[in-house]
């Protein structure tokens, strides 16, 4: 059997258990899910219905906002279990989540459906989110029995969006539970099942209190938690206006603070080694998870001279994408997370609609018209002042901006809401080397696609293991 052959098994093989995994999480029965604090499960009678973007038939079920009170119950609740669990020896606390991970290993395929039934992610993307949290769960189990020890600050609040529903809100959560702290986890509104399914791996294992989940679709749990006196640092997932509260309230307060914030991750392309090669990597950067990832990139940098060739080689790219079901095999793009989401990427369609050069329109037909899918939007030539080359929109719009030279390029790159991370495609050592020593944003990636969440999550994490 040749190397080929037995790759296309090994593939058939994971495609069977997707699968199997997506028809038994698409056939859950639906039910109430709670807040979780303390261990208890906590009913407000205050429900909402989170669906599908896949089809807004598809439910999964009732969850339960919070009362009044119940942010600061779950921060006092997790500070008494702080007292006891910071003092657990790190040994002991990596042997729960050893026996965590196993789980989470032995359930990757249910967990990866069930990302890309409720956020919409291709079956592809949603794979990449679970062994991006295993890797990151690995990566923590290894510092502690390599002997690093980091001092417990307390109570964490996480608050995460949907542009990572899985491997950044639970890989933070775990870290920090292995530092020795505990936790008050907020799950992205839209959806929120990916975390409740962890929670309910990790619930049995740990002491109550030590991890608390809170639905909060208004956003009003996240600011009570900035202004808990038992809160010692904050986790910001995602983008929103909401984030832009807690980072101030944390900088008032003085807490520890943590952004994972979804910006641009601006992708530079000078005398690469194959135009068609960057451009592909564009694409991929650009539209996996309909743009939304926290590391999706937004704006690609080019020079006047190199402008034509690229755009050519990107739209022979972009006419490749397919747009639809994210179950199935061979979809790159699945749905946008909201019905708001899909109209907002209409109206920056039609407010720079002289400037699209591909995509930029709904798909409605039988698979798709139950759902929130478009086709991405590329636009060339926008002032470089133009809200599309400075602040990101966490959707599948790509501008591609054009600059004189590589010192103009640099400041593109750093002068936009670039987010964790910036890349460069090309094959000059030197600009390479310029390029990384003016680079701002804390993950740099060189000649390959934006896909480095799981890195970022582990370059913070560590965070936890150092205090």
């Amino acid at each position: 059997m040749t190397d080929v052959q037995t790759a296309k098994d090994a593939k058939g093989g994971e495609d069977a258990k997707f699968d199997a995994a997506f028809n038994s999480v698409l056939h859950i029965d639906k039910k109430d899910y709670p807040c979780y604090v303390g261990g208890l499960m906590i009913a407000s009678g205050n429900e909402h219905t989170v669906s599908s973007p896949i089809d807004g038939s598809i439910i999964f079920g009732r969850f339960q906002e919070p009362e009044d009170g119940l942010p600061d119950r779950a921060a006092d609740v997790a500070a008494k279990a702080f007292r006891k669990w910071s003092k657990t020896d790190p040994p002991k606390r990596a042997e729960i989540f050893a026996a965590a991970l196993e789980t989470i290993k032995k359930q990757r395929y249910r967990i990866a459906a069930a990302v890309t039934l409720s956020a919409g992610m291709t079956r592809n993307d949603s794979m990449y989110e679970a062994e991006r949290l295993i890797e990151v769960i690995e990566d923590g189990l290894k510092k502690v029995a390599d002997g690093v020890r980091g001092k417990p600050a307390g109570v964490w609040a996480i608050v995460s969006e949907y542009n990572s529903p899985l491997a950044s809100p639970i890989g933070y959560a775990m870290a920090a539970m292995l530092a020795g702290n505990t936790v008050v986890l907020i799950p992205p509104k839209e959806c929120p099942y990916p975390v409740y399914m962890l929670y309910d791996i990790l619930a049995p294992l740990l002491p109550d209190g030590v991890l608390n989940v809170i639905y909060d679709r208004w956003g009003k749990a996240a600011g009570a938690l900035t202004e808990n006196e038992n809160i010692s640092g904050i986790v910001a997932i995602g983008r929103g206006d909401r984030f832009e509260e807690l980072m101030f309230s944390a900088v008032g307060d003085e807490l520890s603070f943590i952004s994972e914030f979804k910006g641009m991750n601006p992708l530079t392309i000078y005398r690469p080694a194959s135009m068609q090669a960057a451009a592909e990597f564009a694409i991929a950067s650009a539209f996996g998870y309909a743009g939304q990832r926290i590391d999706s990139c937004s704006k690609v940098i080019i020079t006047a001279s190199e402008q034509k060739q690229f755009i050519d080689q990107l739209l022979v790219a972009a006419k490749k994408i397919t747009v639809g079901d994210p179950a199935e095999k061979g979809t790159m793009v699945g749905p946008v997370i909201s019905g708001d989401n899909m109209d907002a990427f209409m109206g920056i369609v039609r407010n720079a609609k002289e400037n699209l050069v591909f995509g930029g329109k709904r798909i409605s037909n039988e698979t798709t018209e139950a759902g929130y899918y478009v086709m991405p939007a590329i636009f060339v030539g926008l002032a470089g002042d133009h809200e599309l080359n400075a602040i990101d929109h966490s959707l599948p719009v790509l501008s591609v901006q054009i600059v004189a030279d590589m010192d103009e390029a640099s400041e593109a790159a750093n002068g936009c809401e670039f987010g964790p991370s910036m890349g460069i495609i090309s094959k000059d050592e030197k600009v390479i080397e310029k390029f990384l020593s003016e680079a701002g944003s804390d993950v740099v990636y060189v000649n390959g696609s934006s896909n480095i969440v799981g890195a970022a999550i582990r370059a913070d994490a560590e965070e936890f293991l150092k205090k």
